[in-house]
Order: structure tokens, then C-alpha cells, then sequence
């Protein structure tokens, strides 16, 4: 983990609130490019019985670490409307 210099929120909204999140939390982290680093995932409550998923990766502030194409590939996955990146932090 320390050669990883930053850390990105990729926001991840399912498609309806019957969507298994303990499923589709595995699904998110197959999903992870080999390159990048994964720290943890937050469930955020938004409305109706809805929760996105907060997705915590690591990655490095160099060519070829782009957090929106790890958003791309969240946003294939069945089950997921939406996928977006909504921080990225230096640590």
C-alpha cells in the first residue's frame, strides 16, 4: 500500500433498493483493476430504501491511474445505474 500516493471515492448507485449490496459489493471488487488498490466500501443511505456504495480505491498520481475508468468499469456491472467519481485525495 505504499506506493499508492492517492485515494478516490467512486460513488456507486444501484438500481433499485432490492439489490443484494452484500453481492454486489463482491461484484465491485472483482471489478477492481489489478493496478489499483482497494480500501474499504461505506454504505450511504440516500432515499425510498436506497444505499450507494461509497468505493474506496488506491491509486498513484502517474500515467495510466485513471479513477474514472474505474468508475466505467463499476457502471458495466448488473444491478449498477450509476458510477461516478466524487473525490480524489492525496495521502
Amino acid at each position: 500500500m505504499a506506493d499508492f500516493n492517492l485515494v478516490g471515492i467512486i460513488k456507486v448507485m444501484p438500481t433499485s433498493p432490492d439489490v443484494n449490496l452484500d453481492e454486489l459489493e463482491e461484484k465491485i471488487k472483482a471489478a477492481i483493476p489489478e493496478k489499483f488498490g482497494f480500501q474499504k466500501i461505506e454504505r450511504e443511505p440516500i432515499a425510498f430504501g436506497l444505499v450507494a456504495l461509497n468505493v474506496y480505491i488506491l491509486g498513484k498520481d502517474e500515467e495510466g491511474y485513471s479513477l474514472d475508468a474505474v468508475a466505467e468499469e463499476f457502471a458495466k456491472i448488473d444491478d449498477v445505474e450509476s458510477a461516478e467519481v466524487t473525490t480524489v485525495t492525496r495521502i
